[in-house]
């Protein structure tokens, strides 16, 4: 396969992972603002929001304060802003039109719907419909797409580049949300740990990883720090943890690169090491510096993505 077709591939699956994770963590957080304790009012969720995007500097270089309007606006479809949802959407579309001759009809016709009807929005009509309806259009035509990937491929190198670039996108998106999160509680209440403002974070954070009923029928209790992360960092069965999405991007690193020598500078080592590291820590390792630990292991998840593009798909 040409590189350049592996690259859109690759990054078409990004993007559409990316898409979904932005929009649901808007909607999640905003709605809650609106009938949340005090210590989790408006404003909070705003920068919230704009931390998790990791657009603070550019809102504020085209608006002088946050207010609900500006920043569902500036996340969801403002044309300054490169990383908003309708530009990911855009994204989706353009590196899938370089690849109809690869995928299947169902697969780019869904695309193309998407792109169509997000396209279809302007400031006006974000406030009318909101950014609920707003942001559930967009998970649902993600879920819509990612089903046809699955169900419609055969499974090849189409197939699998599509499926790496989900699965690493959603390890990147889980890691930047924990962090998110962390930040939100350290600035709520710094002083407590465990309380009932925390805990009401880590239900929102369940809340945007699409994890919250899943945690409470394998848990059976409360959100809690511990278990929160347990099941989001160590669950090797949950398709929203970190371990299960380390574990797929092996597997297709494996089938890709399965000629390379597997040397300590080969992609194959890179990926085993970060995948066996995790496995081989307990929750109470991590709990001792959470924040040190997700950097890490988003700039190593970075690293394997650079080195995986300069490899095998920059063309």
């Amino acid at each position: 396969m040409l590189s350049r077709i592996g690259n859109s591939l690759f990054w078409m699956g990004r993007y559409i992972e990316r898409a979904e994770h932005v929009a649901r963590y808007t909607k999640v957080h905003y709605v809650s603002s609106l009938d949340a304790p005090l210590a989790h009012h408006k404003e909070n969720a705003l920068a919230s929001i704009l931390d998790m995007v990791g657009v603070q500097t550019e809102y504020y270089q085209n608006y002088p304060q946050l207010t609900d309007d500006d920043v569902l606006y500036f996340v969801a479809l403002c044309e300054c802003n490169p990383y908003s949802i309708l530009a990911n959407i855009g994204l989706i579309r353009e590196n899938a039109r370089g690849t109809r001759d690869c995928v299947s009809t169902e697969v780019w016709e869904a695309i193309n719907r998407f792109y169509h009807s997000m396209n279809s929005y302007d400031a006006a009509k974000l406030r009318q419909k909101g950014v609920f309806n707003f942001s559930r259009e967009v998970e649902e035509n993600s879920s819509v797409i990612k089903g046809y990937i699955a169900n419609t491929l055969i499974r090849n190198e189409v197939w699998m580049l599509i499926s790496l670039g989900i699965h690493l996108e959603r390890a990147i998106q889980i890691i930047k949300i924990i962090l998110t999160k962390l930040h939100d509680i350290e600035k709520i209440e710094p002083a407590k740990q465990g309380g009932p403002v925390e805990n009401y974070q880590w239900t929102m954070l369940l809340k945007s990883a699409e994890s919250f009923d899943m945690y409470k029928r394998y848990y059976k209790t409360n959100s809690s720090r511990r278990k929160t992360l347990e099941f989001l960092l160590f669950n090797p069965d949950f398709p929203k943890s970190l371990a299960y999405n380390l574990i797929n991007i092996q597997k297709t690193i494996q089938h890709i690169a399965f000629q390379e020598e597997q040397g300590k500078g080969s992609i194959n080592f890179k990926i085993g090491k970060i995948t066996t590291q995790l496995q081989f820590l307990t929750i109470e390792e991590v709990e001792e510096n959470t924040i040190e630990f997700l950097n890490k292991t988003l700039d190593k998840i970075y690293s394997l993505a650079q080195v995986l593009e300069q490899k095998y798909l920059i063309y």
